[in-house]
């Protein structure tokens, strides 16, 4: 976040386009272009299950808010968590523009809708064919980036690689529905950030599962030597702790199993649990 953002114009054909596209169906994240300008349009239609939907995912929220508490020590408040969607993105896009952060610009808003700009390629796509002073060089900025979002005082709620872009060779932040940061603790929050990272870096796919560990060792050396923040790193140790416990427990089970997803679990719980030991 060294450099000011540098914002594109929307095409001036826009209102026109979403006009015409609104008399057809439309998935619920689009990108496409417009007069040659790239961008993004979001949609969430209203559901007649709305009401049921909710009481389940708050139900879902309280359990998962349980499990917090009993292996993190906090309990996330599930009203706040299910505060979220495209008008709470919106309001979340405002407040990081006016501090001067890389997210999308807004183009147009409207009750379920969002249009916003498009902010370069996704990180996961440069990693995966970039050689490997590329790949270390961009997770060791990963790190150090969600560092200096961090001590601005935000909170991502969605820090995947899959949410991180690259224009112009800065690293630009994209998703923002997610609540995490107002239902816990700023340390356990940022934790939670640099976990989230970690973790999609050690999922990704086409990636040789041999190089991952020490990508996410420079993705993590890089966030603790912008923020070398005791609380993060006891909060980030302790998810460590959690992980590595259940690791232990289900490797007898599941170990076998040639799952990726059991495999990728095994893999997050080694790596983070090395990790937070250095």
């Amino acid at each position: 976040m060294s450099s000011s953002p540098i914002h594109q114009s929307p095409p001036p054909d826009l209102q026109a386009w979403l006009e015409a596209a609104a008399k057809r169906p439309q998935p619920q994240v689009l990108e496409t272009e417009l007069d040659g300008i790239h961008f993004v349009v979001k949609r969430r239609r209203a559901s007649l299950g709305g009401g049921i939907s909710y009481v389940l995912r708050y139900l879902r929220a309280f359990f998962l808010g349980i499990g917090c508490k009993l292996f993190l020590g906090e309990f996330p408040n599930p009203g706040v968590l299910l505060r979220n969607g495209l008008a709470f993105e919106a309001q979340r896009l405002r407040l990081l523009l006016a501090d001067g952060c890389r997210v999308p610009a807004i183009w147009h808003e409207e009750p379920g809708l969002l249009v916003l700009e498009h902010v370069g390629k996704d990180l996961s796509s440069v990693i995966r064919h970039g050689d490997d002073a590329t790949r270390s060089d961009w997770a060791w900025r990963a790190g150090r980036d969600l560092a200096e979002f961090h001590l601005r005082g935000h909170c991502h709620g969605g820090a995947q690689i899959r949410n991180l872009t690259v224009r112009d060779h800065e690293l630009w932040r994209i998703d923002f529905e997610e609540n995490i940061g107002e239902a816990l603790s700023a340390p356990l929050a940022q934790a939670y950030d640099l976990f989230q990272l970690v973790a999609s870096l050690l999922s990704l796919r086409a990636l040789d599962s041999d190089i991952k560990p020490e990508l996410a060792r420079a993705m993590v050396h890089g966030y603790f030597e912008v923020n070398p923040d005791a609380r993060v790193q006891a909060r980030l140790a302790r998810l460590g702790r959690v992980l590595g416990g259940a690791a232990r427990v289900l490797r007898p089970l599941l170990g076998r199993l040639s799952s990726r997803d059991v495999q990728g679990f095994f893999r997050v719980a080694d790596v983070l649990r090395d990790l937070t030991r250095s």
